[in-house]
């Protein structure tokens, strides 16, 4: 039962904390060079450690050039996992690629909530085309996705696979690669650059826009969930993330979460 009216909060005095970064580190996988025809030259492939996952390199002048390097740091509040590389392909057939032939295992100790920012890009008939290089998926934690970019994620090891390749047509399909660049199988793709950051931060409840503010804005997303209620309702927000306390409803008990948020104002 609801008992609480939503009116108008109390603005108490701002703390004056920021957003706080979340424990995390890379415990295993290895990146290591691909392409076809064989490449001439070929790095070693590199493992993981707790802050840095290497890029192997294909080429020599037979195909192209391929590298990605893995990162993890603190930066704005957050723990940044960040992923950069680029390819070339000049060959008249096949593909260079860098990519996980082990999975990067992400290692997080303790709740977090997520932003993905994904700036990578490649060229497709000359023309400059987004697209997704990386794949995250759950191994024994949990993703609570709110949309395709947000969401939390809870104590536990997640799985990192990705590439960065460029190839000509009709190579995609049978490459090493295929997960994330068939879709440019007939076309094929040049000039590959990834730009890709996984930032996770501790949950801060009552932020549902995640801009490290708990304000008026997130006060009117909250209570167009609490009108709702149940998680399961249609109209809800993917995640339900209003529901802070994971009970499957948005209720008195969220709301009293949110208060104490929302008077701190700034993020721990």
């Amino acid at each position: 039962m609801k008992l609480v009216s939503l009116v108008a909060l109390c603005l108490l005095p701002a703390s004056s904390g920021v957003a706080a970064p979340v424990a995390a580190t890379l415990t295993s996988g290895s990146v290591t060079g691909a392409g076809f025809p064989e490449p001439l030259v070929q790095q070693p492939k590199v493992s993981t450690t707790t802050k840095r996952s290497g890029g192997g390199s294909t080429g020599g002048g037979f195909g192209g050039t391929a590298s990605a390097f893995l990162d993890v740091g603190n930066s704005g509040g957050a723990t940044n996992v960040a992923l950069t590389g680029t390819a070339t392909h000049t060959n008249e057939f096949g593909y260079t690629a860098a990519y996980t032939d082990a999975a990067v295992v992400l290692t997080v100790t303790e709740a977090a909530t997520y932003a993905i920012t994904n700036l990578s890009t490649t060229k497709v008939n000359n023309v400059s085309t987004a697209f997704n290089p990386v794949t995250l998926e759950s191994a024994t934690g949990f993703i609570n996705a709110f949309s395709a970019t947000r969401g939390e994620l809870s104590p536990g090891t997640y799985r990192l696979r990705f590439g960065v390749a460029a190839a000509q047509p009709f190579t995609f399909s049978f490459s090493l690669v295929s997960t994330w660049y068939n879709q440019f199988n007939t076309t094929g793709c040049k000039d590959t650059s990834v730009n890709w950051t996984l930032a996770l931060r501790k949950p801060c409840h009552g932020d549902l826009n995640f801009d490290t503010l708990v304000d008026d804005a997130d006060f009117q997303s909250f209570a167009r969930a609490y009108d709702i209620l149940g998680c399961a309702q249609p109209g809800m927000p993917q995640g339900c993330p209003a529901d802070f306390n994971n009970d499957g409803v948005v209720d008195d008990f969220d709301f009293q979460m949110f208060v104490v948020s929302y008077n701190e104002l700034v993020c721990p």
